[in-house]
């Protein structure tokens, strides 16, 4: 039986998972590869991993230097676990140039040198597979790649970090604030001591960018897309929403809206009769809408070392069955073209409704005021809602609007005007909401 060497570089929560994974279900992997899979050595900065890693088997190579990996003649597939975009970025330039195949899970280092790393890869007829690197355990990328491949892709969404799931899922379940959640998701280790890529959408961009390349055949940048996180997310939003029925979920969303490109990451206000305000906590929900299958939706754990090593092992498996086959790198995995332009459409060109709260002055006149302004700009209201202060000395009266559907250049026009009034106490609050399909 043909012999497969594995390289593995990083040995966190994920390499180790991995390597239990293997071990655990090692006669049903070698029967799906159709070849002895080695595990031949681990690359780890962490000398007392050393231990960890003899305990689950002496026989691998433990070497705090990637590049007795990288230069290893006898190794055909490196696993690159090591996270970050710089170093991960020369690991796995330096390895596919060393005629390695890559598998990695990593989605920054993907979506920030696309072009690089599967231009390269082509040229040099060598596989970069990257299952896990969106949605963790959840077979995104090969549905995508493959199930869906003769359709036209109309559209992307869906809840793709766990961490801003759990977080927004604690609030309103909880009843608490966005900081108490977040404490929460960290003790819980749902969330990392400096959760800022995740809050802040930048993870779930990452995450959409490659959908999106993929969907598209081109590569859609981090800086195509709109971001927007979940920091400044208040309870209060929580609450309300809650009452009209919809619950707050960070969302990435990509689309075709007159023959251009539109994609954003965003806090949306969802109906609790939509599939995606059922799922919680760490859970992902991507919805993936072809032209011919219609609305696909895929729901899992998001996150965690054991949904990720599922699905690092099946990119191993599948570029095993490649290699044995002597098949390996002759069709691109991954299709694009470097030519094809991307052309886009501004998220505030595109009309939708929208959920607004302004914070007020408690007297009267206040509410005309706002009317005139969202009328002046041909913002009309569907709903109004309006809440006495608690404590009239310390806060505001909140006011509470839903509206019709409006381009958002237009509401953002309004917004801006109405917080320069006098009778404003803090920044209006706007957020999207979910359109349901045939309004």
């Amino acid at each position: 039986m043909k012999k497969v060497n594995i390289g593995l570089v990083g040995f966190g929560t994920v390499g180790q998972s991995l390597l239990k994974l293997f071990y655990k279900n090692k006669k049903l992997i070698l029967q799906k590869a159709g070849c002895e899979i080695i595990f031949k050595s681990v690359c780890e900065k962490d000398h007392y991993k050393k231990n960890i890693l003899q305990k689950i088997d002496k026989k691998i190579s433990f070497t705090p230097d990637v590049n007795t990996i990288i230069n290893d003649e006898y190794i055909d597939i490196i696993v690159e676990l090591v996270g970050g975009v710089t170093v991960a970025r020369d690991i796995i330039l330096s390895s596919l140039k060393k005629g390695k195949h890559i598998v990695t899970a990593n989605k920054a280092v993907l979506s920030q040198h696309w072009h690089e790393i599967f231009g390269l890869g082509n040229e040099l007829n060598k596989m970069v597979y990257f299952e896990s690197s969106v949605g963790a355990g959840i077979p995104l990328i090969q549905s995508l790649n493959e199930g869906l491949a003769a359709n036209k892709i109309i559209r992307i969404i869906g809840i793709l970090n766990g961490t801003t799931n759990y977080i927004l899922s604690t609030m309103t379940t909880l009843n608490v604030s966005f900081k108490t959640a977040l404490k929460t998701a960290q003790e819980r280790g749902y969330a990392e001591s400096n959760p800022s890529m995740d809050i802040e959408g930048f993870d779930t961009a990452h995450k959409l960018s490659i959908l999106s390349s993929i969907a598209y055949s081109r590569w859609i940048k981090p800086q195509h897309i709109y971001i927007e996180g979940i920091e400044n997310v208040e309870l209060d939003d929580v609450k309300f929403a809650n009452n009209f029925g919809y619950d707050i979920k960070l969302l990435g969303n990509a689309a075709i809206v007159k023959n251009k490109f539109m994609f954003e990451v965003r806090k949306f206000l969802v109906s609790k009769k939509h599939v995606f305000s059922s799922v919680t906590n760490e859970y992902n929900a991507i919805l993936i809408e072809g032209d011919f299958s219609g609305p696909v939706t895929f729901i899992g754990r998001g996150a965690g070392g054991d949904t990720a090593s599922s699905a690092v092992m099946s990119d191993i498996i599948y570029a095993c069955k490649n290699i044995v086959n002597i098949v390996e790198g002759r069709f691109p995995y991954v299709f694009y073209d470097a030519k094809q332009k991307v052309e886009t459409i501004k998220h505030d060109e595109i009309c939708g409704y929208y959920y607004l709260r302004f914070i007020t002055i408690d007297r009267p006149g206040v509410l005309a005021k706002i009317s005139y302004i969202l009328g002046k700009f041909e913002v009309s209201i569907a709903s109004v809602y309006q809440q006495e202060p608690v404590e009239k000395i310390h806060r505001g009266a909140s006011i509470i609007m839903l509206t019709h559907k409006i381009e958002e250049k237009k509401l953002l026009k309004a917004i801006n005007e109405i917080n320069k009034l006098d009778i404003i106490l803090k920044k209006t609050v706007h957020i999207k909401i979910l359109e349901e399909k045939g309004k």
